[in-house]
């Protein structure tokens, strides 16, 4: 079955470049880890492009829409994260606890909606065209940034993540037709 029957209803790919800098961040192990181990980072840097998937519902001149990355690279300086073990006692990572560790950007990431521990971007949007080629863009993008210390810590995790939220307006035009 063809999707030209469904003009109302699209599916896409595309390349998302992205970038994340923020000041004083706490990262954790995945949520499924048993220790409150975190590494604090002064600041934190990254940047990544990823390939994505996207579908979108058009209601009149509205789109309504969702994308997320499927797979992405990240990259950045490496910056060094206080590693705050637990307190109740000496994991795996004990000889670490209350060092500074020098972690840099998870470099290869697979679907970080659905995965722990993955840098990458996801996206819903509602988009109303105000002519045939210019449109605005009311959206929210849900990302998460990963950092990797050098060693394996509390209950064998290397990576550290923290996730943030964005709501945004923008305009939007086709780059071709």
């Amino acid at each position: 079955m063809s999707l030209n029957n469904f003009r109302w209803f699209r599916l896409g790919w595309g390349v998302r470049a992205w970038g994340y800098y923020a000041g004083r961040t706490d990262m954790f192990p995945k949520s499924s880890a048993l220790s409150s181990d975190t590494l604090k980072f002064g600041r934190i840097s990254a940047n990544g492009a990823s390939f994505l998937a996207g579908a979108n519902f058009r209601l009149w001149k509205f789109d309504i829409g969702a994308n997320t990355d499927l797979f992405g690279v990240a990259f950045g300086l490496k910056r060094r994260g206080l590693y705050a073990g637990s307190g109740l006692y000496a994991g795996e990572g004990g000889e670490y606890y209350n060092k500074y560790l020098a972690s840099n950007p998870a470099t290869v990431n697979v679907l970080p909606l659905v995965m722990d521990k993955q840098s990458g971007q996801s996206e819903v949007y509602v988009r109303f065209w105000i002519t045939d080629q210019i449109g605005v863009k009311v959206a929210y993008t849900h990302g998460r940034v990963t950092y990797a210390a050098p060693y394996k810590l509390d209950n064998g995790q290397k990576r550290y993540s923290t996730t943030y939220g964005v709501p945004y307006v923008a305009l939007s035009f086709p780059l071709y037709n």
